[in-house]
């Protein structure tokens, strides 16, 4: 076949646009195969860093300076290599248009698909819009869940992220503070769990008054005993919450995981990060 010379501006915008297809237009196909699979290489990482709180901080900043360097990498890599094979380049069977847009196509689905794997059984990233967790969480802080199995069957004390009741779009952040088989109550703002009231050092109240159970649930509540395969779940901002309480048990099959860690938060009144609360974990 013609000997056909390989173009550096081509070689770094196929890089641009997808790393790894540079180095295919280059007929490099085995370090192109790395390039398109060290991001499943590195998979195993994303859970330990859910499980182990410690290391966000040096993930979040190695991340910051890593994943830059490596599309420069791969972009320079590509060029410098067009450059080299010049006019001595005997075109691939792969080396085609068509070719490359299967392949950029193919790996977008690969790792849209992966995405999805890691997001539904692995971790997920989850910003919290909503002030009823505080002091716990804030407004403005950034969550890992947990999505493992385990994680979906969580115990009392964990904070869950479960589909809300009332409107299955949206997605709800609350402490598990009852399972089945428990009796609930509350009488005057304190939580009783089978007769016993609870210890919940979390647990803030910003509002002196109380209201009476005939008018609204928050400050007395049952007793109610929690159905099989649910959880009663409250908000740590007990005044100031709408969960169980109003909308009853969350079920088995609507929890999403456990909350672990916050690896992000931001302030927006202040506009500034929170960086005291990167990496926390979530008690």
């Amino acid at each position: 076949m013609e000997n056909k010379p390989r173009k550096p501006w081509v070689a770094g915008i196929l890089s641009l646009i997808q790393p790894g297809l540079g180095q295919v237009y280059n007929g490099e196909i085995r370090k192109a195969s790395f390039i398109y699979l060290l991001p499943i290489i590195l998979l195993p990482s994303i859970r330990i860093i859910c499980l182990h709180n410690e290391v966000i901080r040096f993930f979040l900043i190695s991340s910051a300076l890593l994943i830059p360097a490596y599309y420069i990498f791969v972009f320079i890599d590509a060029i410098k290599t067009a450059k080299r094979l010049g006019n001595q380049y005997s075109p691939k069977k792969y080396n085609k248009v068509i070719a490359y847009l299967g392949i950029g196509l193919l790996a977008a689905i690969l790792s849209n698909s992966l995405s999805e794997v890691v997001k539904h059984n692995m971790v997920q990233a989850y910003r919290f819009p909503s002030g009823s967790m505080e002091n716990t969480l804030l407004i403005g802080d950034h969550l890992l869940v947990d999505r493992s199995k385990s994680a979906r069957n969580p115990h009392k004390g964990d904070l869950i992220v479960f589909e809300y009741p009332e409107d299955p779009s949206k997605d709800f952040v609350k402490r598990v503070v009852a399972i089945e088989g428990d009796t609930v109550e509350v009488r005057n703002k304190v939580l009783y769990v089978n007769g016993i009231a609870m210890a919940e050092p979390y647990a803030v109240h910003k509002e002196k008054d109380t209201i009476p159970a005939d008018q609204n649930p928050r400050d007395f509540f049952g007793p109610q005993v929690i159905p099989a395969s649910s959880y009663f779940v409250m908000g740590d901002n007990r005044d100031r919450s709408y969960d169980s309480r109003f909308w009853g048990a969350v079920s088995k099959d609507k929890v999403k995981g456990t909350v672990k860690s916050i690896y992000w938060s931001w302030d927006k009144e202040k506009f500034s990060a929170r960086w005291d609360r990167v990496g926390m974990k979530v008690l």
